[in-house]
């Protein structure tokens, strides 16, 4: 009776899952600094042929620097990567050779951000994203993704801050020609 109970298990569905993941999935980084998150894409043991991975980002936070920086599993962008620092998305869209690939770590891009501003940045995939089957119809075996959180710090004070009664305002042009300053 066991056997006949194995037989009622859906061998289909759990074969054709692909994950898209982005890595690492937390870290602090200071205003002013960069650093580089890695998308990750694992075919689950299928044939895939395209792959498109649409982010989120916070742009009051994140600001791209560049969206692909190191060689990738991508043989032929079917659009150039491209971002938007004003709205924070990107678009990654690449194919694979006809027979294409099955891999469980296929690096896709890596993309440099720099911290502009501190809080929390959440970096995560939109609903469009999608790792498409080398089949005829190109179906969509996407089933799970992750999100990167990352807390951007201020930046550590430079010392003190200058100042100065006479002369205020640093841009400014003043009659006095004996400035005097002060630390706070």
């Amino acid at each position: 009776s066991m056997l006949m109970f194995i037989n009622w298990l859906p061998a289909v569905a759990g074969a054709q899952e692909a994950s898209l993941s982005i890595y690492p999935q937390t870290g602090s980084f200071t205003v002013g600094s960069t650093f580089d998150i890695s998308i990750f894409l694992n075919t689950g043991g299928n044939n895939i042929n395209a792959v498109q991975a649409d982010l989120k980002f916070n742009p009051e936070r994140l600001q791209v620097i560049t969206p692909t920086k190191e060689l990738s599993a991508v043989e032929t962008w079917t659009f150039p990567p491209s971002f938007s620092n004003s709205k924070g998305t990107i678009s990654l869209r690449g194919g694979f050779p006809s027979a294409g690939i099955n891999t469980s770590q296929g690096l896709i891009s890596t993309i440099t951000f720099e911290a502009i501003s501190s809080g929390e940045a959440v970096v995560n995939f939109l609903d469009s994203s999608k790792v498409l089957l080398s089949d005829e119809k190109g179906t969509d075996i996407l089933s799970s993704v992750n999100r990167g959180i990352y807390n951007i710090i201020p930046s550590p004070s430079k010392g003190p801050k200058i100042f100065s009664e006479t002369h205020p305002d640093q841009n400014e042009w003043y009659r006095n020609n004996s400035p005097s300053f002060g630390t706070q």
